[in-house]
């Protein structure tokens, strides 16, 4: 009879041309306007720090001396490839500093480094991760520098444990990025899969019309007919579940592969994660079903919630979140669509943290209570008459 149930309903729901519409092809249209209007900005993070050119002059050209040979092959080493095949520094020598200069103006050239007088000039035509990156080595060097010549006129007998220190840790600068297929705008696309897993609200609150006899006419035929209730209702809500997640998981195969935007995790735990969110989607719907008697407001109830939560979890402002961690942190841990998106930046920027399974214990919990209260609002419906 349970197999039956969900046959029906997973026909009546297919049937469903707007479901069609907003579920399927809206989500996928939004993908769309998102990567045209973000452009490039989506694939090269504005925060990761590439190869920096950066011209090298000495004043008098006699980089082999001790002062000024010894930053040079700081820099030297700096520009030789990693494991990974990237380097810090691209160095380019020239004769002068207008020589150099002239690079800079034409934009060939990030930043200069001239040396005169024992001292070393950080030459830059702007502020930004480039020049802050120039300036950092700089200052590492003359660190060191400073240690070394310290410890040799007052206690040169510690210059070996100096040389180890140094050993341990050989690298002035180092690349690391917690998750470097991640942009910050994924942010954005995140929130869309929310704002698909809500709209699984709608696919509810439309089963439950059909199975209310206030609402429709198979509904009285359905509270009349001698069949389990509540068997016939969670049928529902698993061809809900199961359509809302093939609906989530042709979203992510279009943004993975036909935009070519990674997820910044592998696509079957993002598809999993989803899977819970549609289930939180259905669940929620099926509560506002439960709750609500008018057919209005159980299209615009859904409608209103999913766009709300969606606002809030950063689908229209980026950074709302941090916003409201700051003044309100309670708000991101009740709202479905702040906890989903915050689960998948979780397993892409860092993996699976406790925060991660945190969120996926909440949205356990919330699934569990939104069904509970809709069983005990179930069981205790009658009407008048039928």
């Amino acid at each position: 009879m349970f197999f039956r149930f969900f046959s029906y309903s997973l026909k009546q729901l297919v049937r469903m041309r707007w479901l069609v519409g907003w579920n399927f092809l809206f989500p996928l249209v939004l993908a769309s306007a998102f990567y045209l209007g973000f452009g490039n900005m989506i694939k090269d993070d504005p925060n990761r720090l590439d190869t920096i050119k950066v011209a090298y002059v000495c004043d008098n050209g006699n980089e082999n001396t001790t002062a000024y040979g010894s930053f040079l092959s700081v820099i030297n080493e700096l520009s030789k490839e990693t494991e990974d095949h990237s380097k810090i520094l691209d160095i380019t020598n020239f004769n002068s500093l207008d020589e150099a200069k002239n690079a800079l103006n034409k934009d060939n050239i990030d930043g200069i480094y001239y040396q005169h007088d024992n001292a070393i000039e950080v030459i830059v035509s702007e502020n930004g991760l480039s020049s802050t990156s120039l300036s950092q080595i700089v200052k590492v060097y003359q660190n060191y520098r400073a240690s070394f010549e310290k410890i040799l006129s007052e206690k040169p007998e510690e210059i070996n444990t100096l040389m180890a220190n140094m050993e341990s840790n050989q690298s002035f600068v180092k690349k690391h990025d917690f998750s470097p297929g991640v942009s910050q705008y994924m942010q954005f696309f995140y929130a869309l899969l929310a704002m698909s897993s809500l709209f699984g609200s709608w696919i509810s609150t439309a089963i439950m019309t059909n199975l209310c006899a206030n609402l429709s006419e198979s509904g009285k035929r359905f509270e009349i007919a001698p069949g389990h209730k509540l068997r016939a209702i969670f049928a529902g809500i698993l061809a809900g579940t199961i359509l809302q997640a093939l609906s989530n998981a042709v979203v992510i195969c279009y943004v993975e592969f036909v935009l070519g935007l990674h997820w910044g995790a592998p696509i079957y735990m993002v598809i999993a994660i989803t899977i819970l969110a549609s289930a939180l989607g259905i669940s929620v719907g099926t509560l506002i079903g439960s709750i609500f008697k008018n057919e209005l407001a159980l299209s615009m109830v859904p409608l209103a919630f999913t766009m709300t939560c969606s606002f809030f979890s950063g689908l229209m402002m980026g950074g709302i979140q941090q916003i409201i961690q700051n003044f309100c942190p309670l708000l991101n841990k009740i709202n479905p669509a702040t906890v989903f998106t915050d689960s998948l930046y979780q397993l892409a920027c860092y993996g699976k943290t406790s925060a991660y399974y945190e969120d996926l214990c909440i949205m356990v919990l919330m699934i569990g209570l939104c069904l509970a209260i809709s069983v005990l609002i179930l069981r205790r419906r009658n009407y008048d008459s039928i």
